[in-house]
């Protein structure tokens, strides 16, 4: 009986142990690791249409990792969804900033889609003619920048962009 006590005692003073070292682990996260757990739980609350709880998230994972793009990518997307389209450009110029060159391509893509949706063809034109000169275009680009040249008045360059014709040494400055 004695014995079955102090086993007690001891596995109970064990797990006691266990669980005061472990709270003290998830304090001492490394913040780009809490960060990331922040971001992860966000994403599946913007899948779930919890957009506030999502943004509470997305905030703590900045504060945590205020250098991580995609925390900015995520932020822009539920502005955008809530109708804030120029703080989603904001959150993505943020972005863009954080990943210059070529890094820099799903940030300019996502700029120029809400600009384009808010018929701001110009200004989207303008951001993605930052992508027109590189040698390898991501994917998704050529429709997107067809529908700004169309917008803009530009089909046989938009045209030639769709049908892959285009060449690169006759690329027009847009600024």
């Amino acid at each position: 009986m004695i014995l079955k006590t102090v086993f007690h005692l001891r596995t109970g003073l064990s797990v006691f142990l266990l669980a005061v070292f472990l709270s003290g682990c998830a304090e001492t996260t490394e913040p780009a690791v809490r960060a990331y757990i922040h971001e992860k739980k966000a994403y599946a609350e913007i899948q779930g249409g919890k957009l506030q709880l999502a943004s509470l998230d997305l905030r703590k994972a900045l504060k945590d990792n205020p250098e991580e793009p995609s925390i900015l990518n995520n932020m822009a997307l539920i502005a955008f969804k809530e109708g804030h389209t120029r703080k989603a450009v904001g959150f993505l110029e943020q972005a863009r900033a954080l990943k210059p060159g070529s890094n820099d391509e799903p940030y300019i893509l996502n700029e120029a889609r809400i600009l384009i949706a808010h018929h701001e063809y110009q200004r989207g034109l303008s951001l993605l003619s930052l992508i027109e000169p590189r040698q390898k275009w991501p994917k998704g680009y050529r429709k997107i920048m067809a529908e700004a040249l169309l917008h803009n008045g530009e089909s046989s360059h938009a045209l030639a962009i769709l049908l892959k014709k285009h060449d690169l040494s006759n690329t027009i400055s847009r600024q």
